[in-house]
C-alpha cells in the first residue's frame, strides 16, 4: 500500500513539475502553482469535513465569501444534497445505548450524508461620479449537514469588497464569520464494550465561532467570460467536546478546508448562437497540520445551455485513489417577466444524479441534489429635489395652492 501511495505521489509531482513549466511567468500565478505543487508532496489520508455539492458553480457563496455581490443582483439560493441514498452501516450490531434499535446482527440504514443549505446575497453599490458602482457585497447563509449520527449546523455571514481593474476585470476579497454547532446522538451508537468511556452518552453538542476568507476574480474579456477563486474555511483551530458521562469528554478538532475553483463561458458553442458552454472545476481538500492536502477531491464539470431555457451536462468527481462518481446534471430556466423597474429576473432550477463508481455503490442507490437560484434586481428611486420657498419672494398660484 505504501509503495503504491509513494508511486502516486511521485507521478503527481512529475505532472505538477511539467505543468509548472507550462504556466506563464506571472508572479501571482507562479506563487499559486508553487503552493499547489508543494502541497501535493504531503498527502495524508482522512475525510473532508465541509459538505460537498455537485452544483458548485451555481452556489459559490457556500464555499467562497468573496463572491458576495459579484453578480450585481440580489440572489436567494437553496440546495439539498442527499448522498448515497439507501446507504447502510455494514458493521454488525453488537449492542446499543438506547432502545428501539434493530436486533443484534442487523444492519442500520439511513446513515447517509444529508445536506440542506440556503443563502441570501446582495450587492453593495455606491454613487461615484454620478454613477452607481458595485463596490462589494454582503451575504448570510444557513447549512444543516447530517453525517451518520452527527449533525453540523452552520450560520454564516460575510462581506466582500471589489476592486475594478483597468481592463474591465475585477478582484473581490471576502471574509466571513461562522457559528458552527456540532452534535452527536450517543444513544444510537453501537459498541463492543458496554463500559467504553469514549462513547458519548445521549445527545451531546458544542458550538464554536470560526472565520473564513476568499478571493474571487472575474474577467469578461477572455473568451466570453472567465472566473476563478480560492478560499479557505475554518481558519481558527477549534475543538468540539462531547460528554461521555460524568466529567469525561471526547473531543473532535476541525481542520482548514481549501477550495480552488475556476471556469469559462463560451457563447455560440459549436457555432450555434443558441448554445453556451460553461466548463468549470473545483479542487477541495482538508488541510493537515503540516500544510499537506488530506484526501483532495477534484470535480470537473461541463454544462451546455440551450436558448437560455434548458441546460445539461456532466460532472466527474475523483480522489487520489480513484474516481468517486459521475453526475448527470440538468437545469431549467423558467421564463418569467422582468420586475417593476424593467430589469430582468432569473430563476434556475437544477437537478443532478450521481452514479456512484466507488465501492460504496454496493450499498448505495446514488446521490440526488436539487438546487434553486432566484436572482432579481431593483434600485431605489433618486430623491426628488427639495424646493425651498421664502416668504419675501414666494409667489403662490391661488389656483394651485
Amino acid at each position: 500500500m505504501k509503495t503504491n501511495l509513494f508511486a502516486i505521489i511521485e507521478e503527481l509531482q512529475h505532472i505538477c513539475s511539467q505543468l509548472k513549466r507550462m504556466i506563464p511567468k506571472m508572479a501571482s500565478i507562479k506563487a499559486l502553482a508553487a503552493w499547489i505543487f508543494f502541497g501535493l508532496t504531503a498527502f495524508q489520508l482522512g475525510a473532508q469535513q465541509d459538505p460537498s455539492y455537485t452544483h458548485f458553480t451555481y452556489n459559490k457563496l457556500l464555499y467562497n465569501p468573496a463572491y458576495a455581490g459579484a453578480s450585481d443582483n440580489f440572489c436567494i439560493n437553496a440546495i439539498t444534497h442527499q448522498q448515497w441514498l439507501g446507504y447502510r452501516d455494514e458493521s454488525p450490531l453488537i449492542g446499543t445505548q438506547g432502545n428501539g434499535f434493530p436486533a443484534t446482527g442487523e444492519r442500520v440504514r439511513g446513515v447517509n450524508p444529508q445536506t440542506l443549505g440556503a443563502g441570501f446575497s446582495a450587492p453593495i453599490r455606491l454613487k461615484i461620479k454620478e454613477e452607481k458602482v458595485n463596490v462589494g457585497g454582503a451575504y448570510a447563509s444557513f447549512i444543516s449537514d447530517q453525517l451518520g449520527y452527527e449533525s453540523s449546523t452552520y450560520f454564516r455571514g460575510g462581506l466582500a469588497g471589489a476592486y475594478e481593474l483597468p481592463d474591465g476585470s475585477s478582484i473581490r476579497v471576502g471574509v466571513e464569520v461562522t457559528s458552527l454547532t456540532k452534535s452527536i446522538d450517543g444513544s444510537k451508537l453501537r459498541y463492543h464494550d458496554p463500559n467504553d468511556p469514549n462513547i458519548p452518552v445521549g445527545l451531546s453538542s458544542d458550538s464554536k465561532i470560526n472565520l473564513g476568507t476568499g478571493v474571487y476574480y472575474m474577467n469578461p474579456n477572455i473568451l466570453d467570460g472567465v472566473w476563478g477563486g480560492i478560499s479557505m474555511t475554518n481558519l481558527l483551530p477549534a475543538e468540539f467536546s462531547y460528554s461521555t458521562g460524568g466529567s469525561n469528554t471526547v473531543t473532535m478538532a476541525t481542520t482548514k478546508n481549501l477550495y480552488i475553483s475556476g471556469g469559462v463561458r463560451k457563447e455560440q458553442f459549436l457555432g450555434n448562437p443558441s448554445l453556451r458552454l460553461e466548463p468549470a472545476f473545483l479542487l477541495k481538500s482538508a488541510m493537515g497540520e503540516n500544510g499537506g492536502f488530506i484526501k483532495p477531491e477534484l470535480d470537473l464539470q461541463g454544462m451546455v445551455t440551450y436558448n437560455e431555457l434548458y441546460a445539461a451536462g456532466l460532472n466527474l468527481r475523483s480522489y487520489v485513489a480513484g474516481v468517486d462518481a459521475l453526475s448527470i446534471m440538468v437545469g431549467f430556466y423558467p421564463p418569467i417577466p422582468g420586475n417593476a423597474s424593467g430589469q430582468q429576473q432569473t430563476l434556475r432550477v437544477g437537478y443532478s444524479y450521481d452514479i456512484t463508481l466507488s465501492n460504496v455503490r454496493r450499498t448505495s442507490n446514488g446521490t440526488h441534489e436539487l438546487q434553486v437560484n432566484y436572482c432579481f434586481n431593483f434600485s431605489l428611486p433618486d430623491k426628488a429635489p427639495r424646493i425651498y420657498r421664502h416668504p419675501r419672494w414666494m409667489v403662490r398660484d391661488p389656483l394651485k395652492d
